[in-house]
């Protein structure tokens, strides 16, 4: 009998549920922290966004989703697309792997402003604002800065929200990749919850 090789093949899987053990506490604590943020969200574009973390963390807790999945937005742009431009309105659905965890409505405006209607509760605060440019032929990154609070008024940090998006299909549609990174009111790094985004341009009739 190798007992070298017993002993290898003992040691590899040792190794592996000791990663998948490292990975389930980071995942779960990620939820208990982003739970705790979106508890205490008041009327704010903030409450969207730790809303939306928190869809994602519940989502990780299911699955055990590794980022190299949800990472996986950038797309090629495509070659034939006849409207170049990322201006105007669009449907867009943020992803932690394949699972919606939020929708919404973006109006992008000439000059690198953009505007953000989240599909939420409205009393909660559900538009956030945005500026944007062009990184490369079709391709175009989206930055938000927003302040959280809590229910009573105490300021929580801020939660900055990112987006790179490449043009396809003529120009209708768009996908790539979201951040939403979370900072304390000292400005230190929390955490970061990674994730794609696809999009289709709403265009009048």
């Amino acid at each position: 009998m190798n007992w070298g090789k017993i002993a290898g093949k003992n040691g590899s899987t040792g190794i592996l549920r000791t990663i998948h053990n490292i990975t389930f506490v980071r995942v779960a604590a990620l939820s208990v922290v982003v739970i705790a943020f979106s508890a205490t969200a008041m009327a704010q574009c903030g409450a969207s966004l730790t809303a939306m973390a928190a869809a994602a963390a519940s989502v990780r807790g299911q699955s055990q989703v590794s980022q190299s999945s949800v990472q996986n937005g950038s797309g090629a742009a495509s070659e034939n697309a006849v409207n170049p431009s990322i201006v105007g309105l669009w449907h867009i659905r943020f992803l932690v792997g394949d699972q919606t965890i939020q929708e919404a409505f973006q109006i992008w405006n000439t000059g690198g402003t953009e505007v953000h209607n989240p599909n939420v509760d409205p009393r909660t605060g559900s538009i956030c604002l945005g500026a944007w440019k062009e990184a490369a032929p079709r391709t175009f990154k989206l930055t938000h800065r927003v302040w959280s609070y809590d229910a009573s008024g105490n300021f929580l940090g801020t939660i900055n929200l990112n987006e790179t998006l490449v043009l396809g299909d003529r120009g209708n549609t768009h996908n790539g990749s979201f951040t939403l990174d979370f900072y304390d009111p000292l400005g230190n790094f929390m955490f970061e919850v990674p994730g794609s985004v696809i999009g289709e341009r709403i265009s009048p009739n």
